[in-house]
């Protein structure tokens, strides 16, 4: 055996057990920066390309633009259920001899899901008598739909390995190729309708580099055994189930707004849910990384699982604090720069939306947690009894106050559905309930800055840096930045 063969294997044992040793908390927190990171820079490229397209389309255009992608993002989630999260967690618990076998399901699986999905959606906008655009657009989003959850899945190994610095590159390479061809399109004079096929072209690129760096570890010829699949599928109808209905919710208001207010309306809602849609990727991706350190920590270690929990937990408060801080103060900005004068009314609009970010962080951190402890029968009675509040609200607060009612019906959804799975993980797991310790401290961080940032008499831009050095400031006075995590950081892989 030569010596670059020996450093393959050593490599490969190395991925394989990353999740049990004591390394993966590390390159959790590395690659989760990276991720974010890539994430980040994806969105100074798009910045680029999403303020030419609102003040291209205008705020109806617009609004339909985003009433297609929420509704293609609805039936993609319905119609996957948690089938990609699924695929992490048996393939982090999992041993090689099976792998494969699994993810060869796992595929053909997705893709008949994905079909079904795409068939509804199409189905949903004839029905719902939208304009002949917006049908065909739907059509369109329905190839992105498909070519997108085989990505999804094909990169299991990637996200149960922890290799996410190559899912950083990933994430950024779809968010180019997205900012480069809106660009293009505007530069052209396009209208609507070609802007629904971007995401084809972004699919295909991240689906390539993806190919490229699973093909050695799993087989990517898909199976359609029924037999095979009923087996998988009695695992996961109930676990899909309970995440499907977690993740609809939130766009329920941007169909509801098509359907119950102006079109003018709905393109100040649209664009602010648009800003909200971008920040909130941030929490998910990190709680997403986080995953199959939960779930094999779930697997045979209850101690590990309850120190990464608080961890996350804490970060998630300190981190959506922060953040729901620049949204808030810096709302005047973002929506300057990304719909300019025309979508003014949206100011109001997301500083309300942003009110519920911190919410939106712990949602993430428990429907992971309560997930990988498998508690999926009460998640489908939380978060179907949150569908329902949504469709309710919806009907009360849209007609009459439109766009901010639908901020407001936002905001609430996301504060009340983290209260309910705190509620259910320290009844169900009273052992795993997280020390609140950190909470005041924070809040009065938050409070210090947020004040400061409304009185200031200086442009949104300057007052976001000054807020944000007032909470720094506070966190670091009063003890609320958990210092592991800058520990964690800073340390090295072993030998």
């Amino acid at each position: 055996m030569n010596a670059e063969t020996s450093g393959e294997i050593s490599e490969t044992i190395l991925d394989a057990d990353i999740l049990a040793s004591r390394e993966a908390g590390g390159r959790f927190l590395r690659g989760s920066t990276m991720r974010i990171a890539a994430y980040c820079s994806g969105l100074l490229v798009g910045l680029a390309s999403t303020p030419l397209v609102t003040r291209h389309l205008g705020p109806t255009d617009w609004g339909r633009f985003i009433t297609v992608t929420s509704l293609i993002f609805i039936v993609g989630s319905l119609a996957e259920g948690g089938v990609g999260n699924l695929g992490v967690r048996e393939f982090s618990v999992g041993n090689e001899a099976t792998r494969r076998s699994f993810m060869s399901n796992l595929i053909g699986l997705r893709i008949v899901l994905a079909l079904t999905g795409a068939a509804a959606a199409i189905a949903f906008a004839v029905l719902a008598g939208y304009p002949r655009v917006l049908i065909e657009g739907t059509a369109l989003a329905c190839v992105n739909l498909v070519l997108e959850a085989l990505r999804a899945t094909i990169a299991v190994p990637l996200t149960a390995r922890l290799r996410l610095g190559w899912l950083a590159v990933s994430d950024f390479t779809g968010q180019f190729v997205t900012a480069v061809f809106m660009v293009l399109l505007v530069i052209g004079g396009a209208k609507l309708l070609p802007f629904y096929a971007v995401g084809i072209a972004a699919a295909l690129a991240t689906s390539a580099l993806t190919v490229t760096l699973v093909r050695s570890e799993i087989s990517l010829r898909p199976s359609f055994s029924i037999t095979q699949w009923r087996s998988l599928m009695s695992d996961s109808l109930v676990y899909a189930a309970a995440t499907a209905l977690g993740v609809v919710y939130f766009r329920i208001v941007v169909v509801a707004m098509s359907l119950l207010a102006t079109k003018t309306q709905t393109g100040y809602f649209s664009l602010s849910f648009r800003v909200l849609d971008i920040v909130n990727g941030v929490p998910w991706i990190l709680v997403a990384s986080a995953f199959p350190i939960l779930a094999r920590a779930a697997h045979d270690d209850d101690e590990r699982l309850r120190y990464a929990l608080q961890r996350l937990f804490d970060g998630s408060v300190v981190v959506g604090a922060c953040v729901s801080l620049c949204v808030i103060i810096g709302a005047p900005f973002a929506v300057a720069v990304v719909g300019g004068p025309k979508y003014d009314p949206s100011v109001e609009v997301l500083q309300i939306m942003g009110v519920g970010i911190t919410g939106t962080f712990l949602v993430a951190t428990w429907s992971f947690a309560l997930l990988t402890l498998r508690l999926y029968r009460d998640l489908i009675v939380i978060n179907g009894m949150i569908v329902v509040l949504a469709v309710t609200l919806s009907l009360f607060l849209i007609p009459s106050h439109e766009a901010r009612g639908a901020a407001v019906m936002t905001a609430t959804l996301e504060i009340t559905l983290a209260g309910a799975y705190a509620a259910l993980l320290g009844h169900r797991r009273p052992d795993l309930r997280p020390s609140l310790r950190l909470v005041p401290r924070v809040a009065l961080a938050l409070a210090a800055a947020l004040a400061v940032g409304a009185i200031l008499p200086v442009p949104a831009v300057a007052a976001v840096a000054v807020s944000a050095l007032v909470m720094l400031a506070g966190l670091l006075a009063l003890r609320a930045v958990p210092m592991e995590f800058l520990h964690a950081l800073q340390r090295r892989p072993a030998d």
